[in-house]
């Protein structure tokens, strides 16, 4: 096996296959062709909001609805409303947004039926401050949970806490409608209470868990913080809404798609092309980028001793968290910074490490953090600048490192976000 261009058109096809594998176009209008019931109005919400809703409109739905979904993804669809909005910070148009959608729900009453079509990237798109929290200060919040190093439950936990919209809230405004929400996860595990922060889903976190999260994690530095969770505690202002609670009597969920598919769509394809490749077992893509990287990397310079010059391969998902300095966040996103974590430990290691190796670490949206990369994607043949490398992860700025050495992986928008994956393949 080749390991200089070969290797790295292997994984880009890869990734492409996996890619391909996650698009909702077919499988949301299958789902929509098996409901019982023909909706009265449908709600598509985040980045593969545009593809989900032009999937149900070409399953025979001749309703209205709402569109809410990033600037990359937009598209207009006869019938809808479609709105664009800022991610991963929200803006004023998500709240215009946020609104539409409010007064859609609370309109319909015990004869209509609504469709949610849901997807990754939705608790920023649709900012709906609870009572008495302003836009800028819900923005001040989410700013410090991207900075937070929390993982995205964690962060959904809070977000819940915030909002008129989420945990729950957006069911409790369409009853007595019936609701019956078809999702797309983003996050591990395929917690439904985590995609979008769970709008037509109960909020199964303690209250008194939700606290110590936001206290042990800083966020109680926000002067606006803490009196919120009090006026939560003592009943004056909005609580989450619990499991058992009437609302959910009228709800129906279905997971249409995760992480998975892609994952098996990027191994058949490397199985395919290379029959005689050995595929390491995977941990699921968690915790801190960089901290991943340097396991990973520890993964594949172990098996070298085991593979006689064979080639071997790594494919996992998931979605890891990057630690910020709020004063100084860098230019990144967690696969760019996995991708340059682990080839600087794989150079770190020397002649311990395979000869050839690639990695190429993305996000299925086709956009890692606030930047217009979908990741990072680094091979053992190229020049590899440690100090400056090193330089780059210490301040996160790994966007600057990979786009002078050609190696950003760009994909533009993808219509789909199914969480993040990484690929490697090495040979000695």
């Amino acid at each position: 096996m080749n390991f200089d261009a070969s290797s790295e058109a292997l994984v880009r096809k890869s990734f492409a296959a996996a890619l391909a594998a996650g698009q909702p176009d077919r499988i949301t209008r299958s789902a929509y062709m098996s409901i019982n019931r023909q909706p009265t109005a449908v709600i598509a919400l985040g980045k593969a909001a545009g593809a989900m809703a032009m999937a149900v409109r070409n399953g025979g739905y001749d309703g209205s609805g709402l569109v809410i979904t990033t600037d990359e993804n937009h598209r207009q669809i006869d019938g809808f409303e479609c709105f664009a909005c800022a991610h991963p910070v929200p803006d004023e148009r998500g709240l215009t947004a946020a609104i539409a959608v409010e007064n859609l729900v609370k309109s319909l009453g015990q004869t209509d039926h609504l469709l949610l079509l849901i997807s990754g990237g939705g608790s920023a798109l649709l900012p709906a401050p609870s009572s008495g929290i302003s836009l800028a200060e819900k923005i001040a919040l989410n700013d410090a949970l991207l900075a937070s190093g929390l993982d995205i439950h964690a962060m959904n936990v809070v977000r819940r806490l915030f909002s008129r919209l989420k945990g729950g809230r957006l069911a409790r405004l369409a009853a007595p409608a019936k609701v019956t929400q078809f999702l797309l996860s983003d996050v591990p595990g395929d917690l439904p209470e985590s995609i979008a922060s769970g709008p037509a889903v109960a909020d199964p976190v303690p209250l008194d868990d939700a606290f110590a999260l936001i206290q042990k994690h800083g966020l109680d530095r926000l002067d606006f913080v803490m009196p919120h969770l009090q006026a939560i505690r003592n009943g004056t202002a909005d609580g989450p809404v619990r499991s058992g609670d009437p609302v959910f009597d009228r709800v129906q969920t279905k997971i249409l798609a995760s992480n998975a598919q892609c994952r098996d769509a990027a191994a058949d394809y490397i199985r395919q092309a290379m029959p005689d490749m050995h595929f390491l077992d995977a941990p699921a893509l968690d915790g801190e980028a960089s901290q991943m990287a340097v396991h990973l990397a520890a993964q594949v310079i172990s098996q070298r001793q085991h593979n006689a010059g064979k080639p071997y391969a790594l494919v996992t998902g998931g979605e890891t968290t990057v630690t910020l300095d709020m004063n100084d966040p860098g230019k990144g996103g967690r696969s760019q910074e996995l991708a340059l974590a682990f080839a600087s430990a794989m150079t770190a290691a020397g002649s311990n490490a395979p000869k050839q190796w690639v990695i190429l670490a993305g996000g299925t949206d086709g956009r890692d953090g606030p930047t217009d990369a979908a990741g990072g994607i680094i091979a053992a043949s190229q020049d590899f600048d440690h100090a400056a490398a090193r330089a780059a992860l210490l301040s996160h700025n790994s966007y600057d490192y990979l786009k002078a050495h050609d190696q950003l992986l760009m994909v533009g928008a993808t219509g789909t976000n199914l969480a993040d994956l990484v690929l490697i393949v090495a040979q000695d």
